[in-house]
């Protein structure tokens, strides 16, 4: 997969390690000839440009990407000018980095992919791991429902999955086990393994749900 990304910042540099780290091609595309230098190594391609200009955004290859990804923290109008130069070039996926629901308003009429929120979605999960010491990772999938990696309910111990039968009783599905000793982890689970004090569960269901789960 080759992706577009536009700003080298801190959430660009991240964004563009992971997705390297993962197997695919970035192009990076950012007006800081500094940052371009400092962070180079982590993109198959640095452009030092302004990607609000079509010239520049035709240079680094956007018409042959899978996916555009507009990291700036510059202003709304910044990231309006280049949605509507990628789309002109024909980029079908624009993920929008923005800081407020108003900008995040805005940008429905351009038909971007998504308005990602790195702030609200790092301090959302951050709020769930403080306020449930049981909860390892949270992440949203839908409102009200979320992955959940947790310890194992006190009640579930010495049990398997099989006898627990959570999907049925509970409407929730164990994706996978981690015992913390060995680090060994499995996806799909052993629905016939008996559960140990040690393991940890990937839960994804209803959020009062794996909250009640959370506290047992």
């Amino acid at each position: 997969m080759r992706v577009l990304l536009v700003g080298f910042g801190a959430f660009g540099l991240w964004f563009a390690r992971t997705l390297r780290e993962t197997g695919h091609e970035v192009v990076a595309i950012e007006r800081d000839g500094a940052l371009v230098d400092r962070y180079a190594e982590w993109a198959d391609r640095a452009i030092m440009g302004d990607a609000t200009d079509p010239a520049v955004l035709t240079r680094a290859g956007a018409r042959e990407v899978d996916a555009a990804v507009i990291g700036t923290s510059e202003a709304l109008a910044t990231t309006i000018l280049t949605t509507v130069a990628l789309r002109d070039l024909g980029v079908k996926a624009i993920y929008a980095k923005v800081r407020s629901e108003n900008e995040a308003r805005a940008l429905e009429g351009l038909d971007i992919t998504e308005a990602v929120f790195p702030e609200r979605e790092a301090a959302f999960r951050l709020a769930h791991r403080i306020a449930t010491s049981s909860v390892l990772q949270y992440t949203p999938i839908a409102p009200g429902y979320s992955v959940q990696e947790m310890a194992i309910p006190n009640d579930w111990v010495g049990k398997s999955i099989l006898a627990i039968d959570p999907r049925t009783r509970l409407g929730v599905q164990v994706i996978a086990v981690r015992d913390a000793l060995t680090g060994e982890f499995k996806l799909p689970p052993d629905p016939t393994a008996l559960l140990k004090p040690s393991d940890s569960l990937v839960l994804a269901g209803g959020d009062e749900t794996l909250a009640d789960l959370a506290k047992g």
